[in-house]
C-alpha cells in the first residue's frame, strides 16, 4: 500500500530529481510525459511569471529577515520533554480524540516537523499542528478515502469522477479506438479502486493506470495523445490532498523546493503518508504564516493570529492578509472586488495565468501611472511573505490609512461564509462549520497547563 513510516526523506539535491532555478522556486520536473510533449504557450507564459516571482522573491529576502525573531519573542517555548507532556495530556481527549496507543508516535511527529522546519517547541505550533491532523484526517497517516457517515462510498465517488470526465471530454471519449481502450480500464480498474478503502489505496492503483495509458498513448492520433500528456499528472495524483494534514500536493511540492529537498512526486506522495513525513510536509506549510501572522499580528495574551493561521492552511497562504488587502483596493478604486484571498488568477497546476483578475484591474485603476507589470510583479508574491514588503503595498496601504484609517493586519471575509471548503479527505464543509470547529478546538487546548 502506502511507505511504511521511516520511508526515506532526501535532505539534499540529488541527480535525476526535480531541482529549482538557484532562487528557491520550483520547476517543473520533467516527467516521461512533459519530455514527449512540446512545452505549450501556457506552459511557457507560466514559467516566466515563476521566473519574475523569483526575482521578485530575491530582492525582499532581507526584508523579511527580523520576522523569525520577532515571532520567537511572541510564543511560548518549551523544552522538548515538556512539550511532549503538555501534548500527552490532551491529544488523546475529545475533541482531538488520538488513539492512546498511537500518542507517542504522533507526539514524536509533532516535536520532528517543528524542529525540521527550524521554529521553536512552543505551545502554539505544537496545538495547531495537533488540531489541524484531528480535523483534517482524525489522527491516521493514511486517512479513508470517503467518509461513510456521510453517505458516500468509493463507487459513488468514482461515478461522480467518470460523469465529470464525460462532461469535459466527451467528443474525445467517442472517438475511435478511445471507447474501447475506455471500457477495457474500467473493467480492469474499477473493481480494484472500488475495494480502495484509503487514500494511499487509491493512489497506488492510479499510478499503474498512469503509466500503462503513457505508454498506451503512444498509438493514439496526435490530439488525444497531446490531451492524455496533459492530464496525465492529474491521474497519478488523482488524491489531491494527502496524507494526515491534508496538504494540496502542489502546495506540498513547493514547499519542500522551497526548504530545499528534492522529492520525484511518488516519494513525496510516499513520504507524506507516512505519519512523521505527513506532519513535517504540512508545517513546512503552515510555516510561513506562522512566523509572519505572529512578527505582525500577535499581541501578548492574545491567541486571534493562530486561528487565521489554521484559516489559512486550508484556504490558501495568506489568504486573510489578502482578503484585507482586497478590502483596502476595492475602498480605494470603488470598484467591485471578490474578497477571495487571491490576487491573481491560477491554472489547473497552482501557476499564475496572464488572464487578468479583477484585484489587477481594479489596483491598476488605482495607480494609472503606473506600468501594469510593475502591479503584476508585486502581485505574484501574494502567496508569500515577502508581498506586505513591496513598494505596491506599502503604497496601498499609506492611501487607504490617508483615507479611510488604519485597518487590521487580516481579516475573515464575508463572502466566505455561503461557500464550500474541502476538508478532511474529500469532505464538503460550509466555511461557517469550519471556522466554529477550529475555533472550538483551539478554545479547548490547554494554554495555561505545563
Amino acid at each position: 500500500m502506502v511507505a511504511d513510516e521511516q520511508a526515506p526523506r532526501p535532505a539534499e539535491p540529488r541527480p535525476g530529481t526535480n531541482s529549482n532555478n538557484g532562487s528557491g522556486e520550483p520547476v517543473p520536473e520533467a516527467t516521461s510525459a512533459t519530455r514527449e510533449a512540446p512545452k505549450s504557450l501556457e506552459d511557457q507564459r507560466a514559467e516566466e511569471l515563476w521566473g519574475r516571482r523569483a526575482a521578485g522573491l530575491k530582492q525582499l529576502e532581507t526584508a523579511i529577515a527580523q520576522e523569525d525573531l520577532l515571532m520567537r519573542n511572541m510564543v511560548q517555548t518549551m523544552d522538548r520533554g515538556t512539550a511532549g507532556q503538555w501534548l500527552a495530556g490532551f491529544i488523546c481527549s475529545k475533541p482531538w480524540d488520538c488513539l492512546p496507543q498511537n500518542r507517542d508516535k504522533w507526539i514524536e511527529a509533532m516535536l520532528f516537523a517543528v524542529e525540521r522546519n527550524d521554529l521553536p517547541i512552543c505551545k502554539e505550533i505544537l496545538g495547531l499542528v495537533a488540531t489541524i491532523i484531528s480535523m483534517e484526517s482524525g489522527f491516521r497517516a493514511d486517512p479513508p478515502a470517503v467518509d461513510p457517515s456521510r453517505g458516500e462510498t468509493t463507487t459513488s465517488l468514482m461515478d461522480r469522477a467518470e460523469k465529470e470526465l464525460h462532461q469535459k471530454f466527451g467528443k474525445i471519449m467517442a472517438i475511435p479506438p478511445v471507447p474501447q481502450l475506455y471500457s477495457a480500464y474500467k473493467d480492469r480498474y474499477y473493481p480494484r479502486l472500488a475495494a480502495c478503502k484509503t487514500e494511499g489505496e487509491i493512489e497506488v492503483v492510479a499510478r499503474t493506470i498512469a503509466e500503462e495509458l503513457k505508454k498506451d498513448a503512444a498509438n493514439l492520433p496526435g490530439f488525444i495523445r497531446a490531451v492524455i500528456y496533459k492530464e496525465i499528472d492529474k491521474v497519478a495524483n488523482v488524491v489531491r490532498t494527502k496524507g494526515s494534514m491534508q496538504l494540496n500536493f502542489s502546495r506540498a511540492k513547493q514547499v519542500m523546493l522551497d526548504r530545499g529537498e528534492q522529492f520525484t512526486e511518488q516519494e513525496l506522495s510516499d513520504y507524506m503518508y507516512t505519519i512523521p513525513g505527513g506532519v513535517d510536509v504540512g508545517v513546512a506549510a503552515l510555516k510561513p504564516m506562522f512566523v509572519q501572522y505572529a512578527a505582525r499580528f500577535a499581541t501578548p495574551g492574545n491567541l486571534s493570529w493562530l486561528f487565521l493561521v489554521g484559516m489559512d492552511y486550508n484556504y490558501g497562504p495568506f489568504s486573510s492578509r489578502n482578503m484585507m488587502e482586497q478590502i483596502r483596493i476595492r475602498d480605494l478604486s470603488g470598484r467591485k472586488v471578490a474578497l477571495d484571498g487571491d490576487f491573481l488568477h491560477y491554472d489547473d497546476k497552482a501557476r499564475p495565468s496572464r488572464r487578468e483578475s479583477e484585484t489587477l484591474l481594479a489596483t491598476a485603476a488605482i495607480f494609472p501611472k503606473t506600468p501594469k507589470s510593475d502591479i503584476l510583479d508585486a502581485l505574484l508574491l501574494e502567496k508569500d511573505r515577502q508581498y506586505i514588503y513591496t513598494e505596491l503595498h506599502e503604497t496601498i496601504a499609506e492611501a487607504h490609512r490617508h483615507k479611510f484609517g488604519e485597518t487590521p493586519f487580516a481579516v475573515i471575509g464575508d463572502l466566505w461564509m455561503g461557500q464550500n471548503a474541502q476538508i478532511k479527505h474529500g469532505m464538503t464543509w460550509k466555511t461557517r462549520s469550519y471556522l466554529r470547529k477550529l475555533d472550538r478546538y483551539l478554545n479547548g487546548i490547554p494554554w495555561d497547563q505545563d
